[in-house]
């Protein structure tokens, strides 16, 4: 099982988002996999705040930035991280998605997420909020197109396209593995029909329940591959670690089947304190 670290949920406003290339820098030299973080756009104002977060939308650095940031100073270290795929137009995430990947020979895993916590960060993004799945759905056919074909068009409710070409192409074939996040099972039914595998996040009592949901999890989904004709398909479980997290915890993880996980970092302020919270968990989980 690969082992990774995860940035912090939520730096609170007005502490500035540490730059999590000096962190993946930091993670690899640690001797960590990967490395996780998420995507936001903007904080809306006069929305009530929603869980998971407590201080509104978090203000991390733009994902993709970070992505490539993070793969230029590293090389051997993975980037994934959940994307809220209705806050982006399906042409531009692949472009910059094959680009990341190209360059990094093969070391991003994309998570697809909807967003549920910020209806005014979706549509402020361009995002339409009653219908972010079928969103979403027409927007993984068309990036898989611009990853794969030569020629690709697409003539969808969302999206018209005409014929057109897309490179760089991913370094990883067919394309990075697409994770779907969240816990329900039209979740693992979608992954199973269309995705590559499962990124769940388990934080404070959700820990000890989640081996035994990861093993759950894993079984649904093969199931519901099954129904499919993707019964051949293996799918990749990552998990989101939160909390005080032991080896113990890992190992229960690894045992219940999880591919990754990655251990979430408290607030840190400064890139120096997180490369003293790293090298902490290293001490702590890495055998």
């Amino acid at each position: 099982m690969l082992i990774g670290i995860a940035r912090p949920m939520e730096p609170p406003h007005p502490i500035p988002d540490v730059d999590m290339a000096q962190i993946g820098m930091a993670a690899e030299n640690a001797g960590f996999s990967w490395i996780s973080y998420g995507h936001h756009t903007v904080r809306p104002l006069d929305e009530p705040v929603k869980g998971p977060h407590k201080f509104g939308v978090p203000l991390f650095q733009d994902q993709m930035v970070g992505f490539a940031r993070t793969t230029a100073v590293t090389s051997t270290l993975e980037v994934g991280g959940m994307c809220v795929v209705p806050m982006h137009h399906p042409v531009t995430l692949a472009k910059m998605v094959g680009s990341i990947d190209h360059y990094s020979n093969g070391r991003l895993i994309l998570g697809i997420g909807v967003g549920g916590a910020s209806q005014q960060e979706i549509e402020a993004s361009g995002g339409r909020w009653k219908r972010r799945w079928d969103y979403t759905r027409e927007a993984v056919e068309i990036m898989k197109g611009l990853w794969t074909q030569e020629r690709f068009e697409y003539d969808g409710e969302f999206f018209k396209i005409p014929p057109v070409l897309c490179r760089p192409s991913p370094a990883r074939k067919p394309h990075p593995p697409l994770l779907l996040g969240g816990f329900s099972d039209q979740v693992l039914k979608r992954a199973a029909e269309w995705g590559d595998g499962w990124f769940p996040a388990y934080i404070g009592e959700e820990l000890e329940h989640g081996p035994q949901r990861v093993v759950d999890g894993r079984r649904k989904i093969e199931e519901f591959a099954n129904d499919v004709h993707r019964e051949d398909k293996r799918f990749e479980i990552a998990a989101i670690l939160v909390g005080n997290i032991t080896r113990d915890i890992v190992r229960r993880f690894e045992d219940a089947g999880a591919d990754r996980v990655a251990i979430m970092l408290p607030i840190i302020t400064t890139a120096e304190e997180g490369r003293q919270a790293v090298e902490k968990i290293a001490e702590e989980i890495l055998v």
